[in-house]
């Protein structure tokens, strides 16, 4: 009989975490691994006690993830609906890199929207020279209140958690900061995958007053630049309705073959034991 109980060992969810990135057809976007899943709760499906896969889900009862053994795949439909089943699941957010969930997914959904394009890096383009910018470059420690400052009045939601991501990135050198002058403008963030070498993450922040004339697509050239120098590759997202960061996104030379869609459920969903 399949049954399921909590997982609270934090070593065996990195290892769970860790094989299933192995299983992608691309690799999986850096901040939604390490803001969404690493927050989200871990349960272990078990078949007469026996490992047989597992799934997680948020603190609104989203399903994020859903994975099974290779012999129990056979059954993964029904095992699937029981688990939307008994946890009452009404959404899930679930990648086109992961095409067994999307598809799983997809079987009982009423609706499906994209939630987030992902992005990865098509061809080269060189920064363009005559947007006033006068220095881009790695951010030093000595900076993080003045990037504080900028974070907290060019972002929304910047909350408790900014100034130790900003320690982090300073720490490790994977922060960059352009200037007009001595006015910072915009800053961008190079962070190499720890799991999926040699892909890396690219983040930007350009200040308001700036916005729409070209410096995010600058930020992300100059940090491709970087890339190519240290042999990695430059993937980011972005939100379905951020429509100003995906033109820059793509005016930097980057394409989207891959998306995570939000499901939702019918609510009529009925529970059958699963042998």
């Amino acid at each position: 009989m399949i049954t399921c109980i909590r997982l609270k060992d934090l070593n065996t969810i990195q290892q769970l975490r860790d094989d299933y990135l192995r299983t992608l057809v691309a690799p999986a976007d850096g901040w939604w691994e390490g803001a969404i899943i690493a927050h989200s709760t871990f349960w272990m499906i078990q078949d007469e006690e026996q490992f047989a896969g597992y799934y997680c889900v948020d603190a609104d009862n989203y399903l994020l993830r859903f994975y099974l053994l290779e012999r129990y795949q056979h059954r993964a439909q029904d095992i699937f609906r029981w688990v939307i089943a008994t946890n009452d699941i009404q959404y899930a957010i679930a990648g086109t890199i992961e095409p067994l969930y999307l598809s799983l997914c997809l079987d009982l959904q009423v609706s499906s929207t994209p939630h987030v394009y992902l992005f990865h890096d098509h061809k080269h383009i060189e920064p363009p020279s005559n947007l006033g910018i006068s220095s881009f470059r790695k951010a030093e420690e000595r900076e993080l209140n003045e990037i504080m400052r900028f974070y907290q009045a060019n972002i929304e939601g910047a909350g408790e958690e900014l100034e130790a991501f900003l320690r982090k990135r300073l720490k490790r050198a994977e922060l960059f900061v352009g200037y007009a002058q001595q006015t910072l403008i915009t800053t961008g963030e190079c962070i190499p995958s720890q799991k999926q070498t040699p892909y890396t993450d690219l983040g930007m922040v350009v200040a308001r007053s700036y916005r729409g004339r070209g410096v995010g697509s600058f930020t992300l050239m100059q940090l491709k630049k970087h890339c190519y120098a240290a042999g990695w590759k430059p993937i980011c997202s972005c939100s379905v309705d951020n429509h100003a960061s995906k033109k820059a996104i793509e005016k930097a030379g980057f394409i989207s073959e891959h998306k995570m869609v939000k499901i939702t459920f019918s609510s009529s969903t009925t529970i059958e034991t699963i042998q």
